[in-house]
């Protein structure tokens, strides 16, 4: 593990939390200089391999993208084609281009980034499937293709660097951070944006993957320098901050399927029952109670991921929602924003979630602690404070606020510096679903980072100095504006 002292990783949270200001001042680059990178990240000279350009316009409901998915038999089962180009264009895919007066940024993809850099690259590695070799992949998302950079296995390689079996694995997503991207603007500031993004992504493919019946998990914890040479990415450059095995998930047993494998037998016994109406009742209710599929059903209003996906919004670059009461179950339905994910962390989230409820039908105003909203302090008289958020947003119209504190010693005491990347992917988890059930409930979220620490912790009622927020995400309203946001449809 790399700086075993601490020093650099304790002088970068206190220097991106608790002064960014001052590390803010030692230079920002210029939008549209010379040195901006491109958007979108090529391999000239390499023939992509198209993936399917029709889309399934449904993946399933939003909650069923929470839902525990456990491998399968530990045979290699490569993913169809249309699995897989559902996994990467929903995951990490070009969703939209805004027009207009007020498009500052018009290209958007699935996950937030800020001011849509985009430094996170997708990378894959893939079984032979017949059509397709063995080999590592990198997701071209502009004309929804994978780019072959690597062929072979590798899979013993890979499997070892992240510490992870991976027979069986229909894939494993690699994401990277393109540093420069984000930094040739925000410098010394960078880091922390782009393991937020990564988090983020990481947190949207494991939704995707879910809703497509896949297993996936999250590991934290590889040798870099293995993967990064894997991937063929110029050191120091573009980073690996998280890999994802893919398995085929181990479906749920339905009772259909399971009659047709098992012979009705003729018992000895006979039950001397006659005349089951004098029971009716007993007999109805015992009927109405049988199972015939194990997965959990649907709330009757729930939004298929997709169309989340597609409603999730950052709110436009000033963002002034309208002041117009949610619903206490959208509200409710955040909540989902907490729930366990798999990794190679142990108990995940490693943070604690927060939800501040401000224009909530049938919600007090106050400080709910997720994932049960257990009440844990009430919102301060006039709502939130200066503090708690940056100009760019209107806190008076913001429904809700979304906030993932992490413990900064314990992160650093088991990770060492690490836990300072570590920390934001697993914030930047929590805070993408959010993101997504807030478009659920056509509400924007906007991720924000230009908030006072103390203020927040205040708000919090966090007493331990070493409980940082992470992340803060204001939900609410959008307003009409002059920008027309173009789907992107494959």
């Amino acid at each position: 593990m790399g700086d075993v002292g601490t020093e650099v990783g304790d002088r970068y949270w206190h220097n991106t939390l608790l002064d960014s200001a001052s590390l803010l001042r030692r230079g920002i680059g210029v939008e549209g200089s010379p040195d901006e990178p491109p958007k979108f990240k090529s391999y000239p000279g390499l023939r992509a391999l198209p993936l399917p350009q029709r889309l399934p316009s449904r993946l399933g409901p939003v909650t069923a993208a929470f839902g525990e998915h456990v491998p399968g038999d530990g045979r290699t089962a490569p993913l169809d084609a249309d699995t897989l180009g559902a996994l990467l264009h929903y995951g990490y895919g070009l969703s939209r281009v805004d027009v207009g007066p007020l498009s500052g940024w018009p290209y958007h993809r699935t996950v937030p980034s800020a001011r849509c850099f985009y430094p996170t690259e997708l990378y894959l590695w893939l079984p032979e499937d017949g059509a397709r070799p063995a080999g590592v992949y990198h997701y071209d998302q502009l004309h929804h293709a994978i780019v072959p950079i690597r062929r072979g296995d590798h899979r013993s390689i890979l499997g070892a660097a992240a510490g992870a079996d991976l027979d069986g694995a229909a894939a494993v997503l690699l994401l990277t951070s393109h540093l420069w991207k984000t930094a040739f603007r925000y410098r010394h500031y960078a880091y922390r944006l782009c393991t937020q993004e990564a988090g983020m992504t990481a947190g949207n493919l494991l939704m995707v993957a879910g809703c497509l019946g896949l297993a996936a998990s999250v590991r934290t914890r590889f040798l870099d320098e293995v993967t990064d040479r894997l991937l063929g990415v110029v050191p120091a450059e573009e980073r690996t901050m998280a890999v994802l095995p893919i398995f085929p998930s181990r479906p749920a047993a339905t009772a259909e399927e399971l009659l047709t494998r098992l012979p009705e037998i003729s018992p000895a016994f006979r039950d001397v029952q006659k005349d089951v109406t004098l029971a009716s009742d007993t007999y109805e209710i015992d009927a109405h109670s049988v199972l015939t599929d194990l997965r959990p059903p649907a709330p009757p209003d729930d939004v298929d991921l997709v169309e989340a996906l597609r409603l999730r919004n950052s709110g436009g670059t000033l963002f002034k929602p309208v002041r117009r009461p949610m619903a206490a179950a959208d509200f409710r339905r955040l909540a989902l924003a907490a729930a366990p994910y798999s990794g190679d962390l142990g108990t995940v989230p490693l943070g604690t979630s927060h939800l501040v409820a401000q224009h909530v039908t049938g919600v007090d105003p106050g400080v709910y602690r997720l994932p049960g909203l257990d009440v844990v302090g009430e919102m301060p008289q006039g709502g939130f404070d200066e503090g708690t958020g940056p100009p760019i947003v209107d806190m008076t119209g913001v429904n809700a606020m979304f906030y993932v504190v992490a413990n900064r010693d314990r992160m650093t005491e088991r990770f060492g510096a690490r836990g300072y990347r570590i920390a934001n992917l697993d914030a930047g988890i929590a805070a993408q679903r959010l993101c997504v059930l807030a478009g659920a409930a056509g509400l924007a979220a906007r991720p924000l980072n230009g908030y006072r620490v103390a203020s927040v912790q205040r708000l919090l009622g966090v007493v331990d100095p070493a409980e940082l927020p992470m992340f803060q995400i204001a939900v609410g309203h959008r307003t009409v504006n002059a920008q027309y946001e173009m789907p992107i449809v494959f």
